[in-house]
């Protein structure tokens, strides 16, 4: 019998993950002589021996097993495959199964979530200690605190909210010209240093013309009336 590959005080979280070293299985002899069932079996093993006390332990009882195997209960499917199933599992001293390389993924896991906790522990600490209020309010940056904080993202919505009704308002349309439009600029209206263009306008002395009208006496009577 040989000593628990991992201590009775190690423990690790339940995790929604594993990790799996892909080459390293599939260069392994269990992958080539395994059958599809026994991998099955076998992988369902790996899974959740993650969440056993000691964490990457294994009951050594073929009904607990045959359920960690999901097999519905079936010990003579459970027989059929535990051979390769439990490929490379010892029995150690404490009773339970351990794995060689499982149990060295373990401990590594272990020690990394343990210097995560330490670092996230003396962050936490530094954060309170600090004199900057923003700091101890967990703002980034330390700028302002909390109420500040709050109104800024206020602010922030009225804004947003007043750039969607510019987004959602008409486009903009300009006034319509003033002016005859070609005919009164082919007529001089509209040039440089005479202001803007005046609509085709009548000379109340000429009798018989309708507007518009861009005739030269009525054109030369709209500049007099500029001009006056």
């Amino acid at each position: 019998m040989t000593a628990p590959l991992i201590p009775a005080d190690v423990t690790i979280p339940r995790l929604p993950w594993v990790p799996v070293y892909a080459d390293r299985l599939w260069e392994s002899d269990f992958f080539a002589v395994a059958t599809d069932a026994e991998f099955r079996a076998a992988f369902c093993l790996w899974l959740k021996c993650w969440n056993q006390q000691p964490p990457g332990s294994l009951p050594n009882d073929d009904r607990q097993l045959c359920r960690l195997a999901e097999l519905n209960g079936n010990l003579a499917k459970w027989h059929k495959v535990k051979r390769n199933a439990l490929h490379h599992w010892i029995e150690c001293d404490d009773g339970r199964l351990y794995h060689p390389v499982i149990s060295e993924i373990i401990l590594e896991t272990a020690v990394k979530l343990a210097g995560n906790r330490k670092r996230t522990a003396a962050a936490t600490s530094s954060r309170w200690k600090s004199s900057n209020e923003g700091i101890r309010n967990g703002l980034r940056n330390g700028s302002g605190n909390a109420q500040n904080s709050l109104r800024n993202g206020a602010e922030m919505e009225i804004d947003l909210d007043r750039e969607s009704e510019r987004d959602n308002s008409p486009p903009y349309s300009p006034p319509p010209r003033r002016g005859g439009g070609r005919r009164a600029s082919q007529n001089g209206e509209g040039k440089r240093g005479h202001g803007p263009a005046l609509p085709p306008a009548l000379n109340p002395k000429i009798i018989g013309h309708a507007l518009p009208c861009a005739c030269p006496n009525c054109t030369r009577w709209v500049e007099q009336q500029r001009i006056a």
